[in-house]
């Protein structure tokens, strides 16, 4: 907690503390320094935004305080349904390279493995068969995966001779998204137990327990373009704020599930697979971060 507070008011105080230490420059220690970026600078950046709201916070009686999205910010976060704890990344990383003073190439990675096992006691059915007074507990699980990633590549033009420039960027955006569920069930279904016990819920369908759901994935594929400006507070180290203008197309991933009941016609257990949905696709265009995006880069 104390490293996140001195990172957060580092950051915030960042322009005051250079402000004073210029004020004790000469002038010739002035002249010599390169604050802007030069041809073969490479750069890494990430999102300010979340430092500025833990430090106001910090400020303000808040009772929940946390850094949420310290990193590049992901291009399908304002997306219904690629938001936090749905789609990798909730971060990435954000870099550049100078190919002249005024073009460069830009590009923001991020991906995510995530997976949440809950598990819960339930009755053991075949246990209080025997004894129906018996205590035994059996255990359910349920495992949710979710699996993502996210990829901007693109060029920009910067303009300006001093140490706050505009800068132009252009690129294309590709992002993806899958999610999984699986059940492993304490009580097994058999001809004599057709309907086991079990704590988890919705998991019936019909005579039929869910064994996996699963979605295939979700393709987000779009271009973007972006207008903002950078303030170097030191050379080589700026603040930035930008707005996006983007046009995209999601390719909703089909959605299916696989079951376990009993069959009374074949007399048997048996698997199968429903579909469960097509998928849904999704067109925009916008100014999607509109009111503009915080970021702080490092030239080196």
């Amino acid at each position: 907690m104390k490293k996140l507070l001195l990172i957060a008011v580092a950051v915030c105080m960042l322009p005051l503390a250079v402000s004073a230490q210029e004020a004790n420059e000469t002038k010739k220690e002035k002249a010599n320094k390169v604050y802007l970026p030069e041809k073969g600078d490479w750069a890494i950046g990430f999102n300010a935004a979340p430092l500025f709201k833990f430090a106001g916070n910090l400020f303000n009686g808040a009772s929940s305080n946390s850094l949420e999205s310290l990193g590049g910010q992901p291009i399908t976060d304002h997306l219904e349904g690629y938001k936090k704890g749905d789609i990798a990344p909730d971060i990435s990383v954000m870099g550049k390279y100078m190919l002249t003073d005024e073009w460069g190439i830009r590009a923001n990675v991020g991906f995510m493995v995530r997976s949440t096992m809950t598990k819960s006691y339930v009755v053991d059915d075949k246990a209080a068969t025997i004894d129906p007074l018996s205590e035994s507990k059996v255990i359910d699980q349920q495992k949710v995966s979710n699996h993502g990633a996210s990829l901007m590549l693109g060029a920009e033009y910067r303009k300006g001779k001093r140490r706050v420039q505009g800068v132009f960027g252009m690129g294309v955006l590709f992002g993806l998204k899958q999610t999984k569920t699986a059940y492993t069930y304490g009580n097994e279904l058999t001809a004599l137990n057709q309907k086991p016990s079990t704590t988890i819920a919705n998991v019936w369908n019909g005579a039929y327990r869910i064994d996996k759901k699963k979605t295939a994935s979700d393709v987000f594929l779009g271009v973007t373009g972006s207008a903002g400006i950078e303030w170097f507070v030191a050379p080589k180290i700026s603040l930035g704020a930008e707005v996006n203008l983007s046009l995209y197309y999601i390719f909703g991933g089909q959605e299916w599930t696989t079951s376990t009941g009993y069959n009374t016609a074949l007399s048997k257990v048996e698997q199968r697979t429903d579909l469960v949905s097509p998928g849904n696709d999704y067109f925009g265009f916008g100014t999607d971060n509109l009111g503009g995006s915080l970021n702080v880069s490092f030239y080196f």
